[in-house]
């Protein structure tokens, strides 16, 4: 039903005419939480309920009581000034950040099999950073280099798929940014950028 959806939406952009036609925008529950899935944020609570990849995700999400344990979904936030709520990553001090799963270069591997050449769009770093919950001492600064390393996986691993272009949407962007800010976005985005590649 999933991949059904996701052929529908695809249409509807060539129908409506659109250029630049977008793929990873399904969502089984969220858009912030499939980056974070994606980036290995998946908190200890969770992992330790030995759940599969999809009901882990929906533990995050919903919460999970059964034989594997009892947890409470993550909390929710606003996001940004809308009525919309979305799931809030908890970045642990102990946490691997590493590439885990394979839902971009799936989805974007669908739609060209359907023969659609499409844009993968993902949710870019600096705001995937700016809108987690550090749980531990660690901060951003902490996850430069891991979340750098995991970004440049993904487009090494859509180039290496076809993809002409890729989408970093970063709504974090329309805050008041200070100094502190624009050097970590530059940091963030220099390494990112540096890999080989286009």
């Amino acid at each position: 039903a999933a991949g059904e959806l996701r052929a529908a939406h695809i249409r509807s952009q060539k129908e409506a005419g659109v250029d630049f036609i977008t793929s990873n925008d399904f969502s089984f529950y969220d858009g912030l939480l499939d980056t974070a899935v994606l980036c290995g944020i998946v908190p200890k609570r969770y992992r330790d309920l030995g759940l599969s990849q999809m009901d882990t995700y929906f533990a995050m999400a919903r919460g999970y009581q059964g034989e594997n344990g009892d947890v409470k979904a993550l909390a929710m936030k606003k996001w940004f000034n809308t009525n919309y709520h979305y799931i809030v990553p908890e970045l642990e001090d102990d946490m691997e950040i590493r590439l885990s799963g394979s839902k971009i270069f799936d989805e974007y591997a669908q739609a060209r099999a359907d023969g659609t050449e499409t844009k993968p769009v993902v949710t870019g770093a600096y705001t995937l950073l700016s809108l987690c919950r550090y749980t531990g001492k660690k901060t951003r600064e902490d996850y430069l280099v891991a979340v750098t390393a995991v970004y440049r996986e993904i487009l090494r691993g859509l180039e290496k798929r076809g993809a002409g272009w890729v989408q970093f949407d970063e709504p974090a962007f329309v805050r008041d940014l200070d100094g502190n800010d624009r050097d970590f976005i530059k940091r963030l985005y220099q390494g990112i950028l540096a890999g080989e590649g286009r």
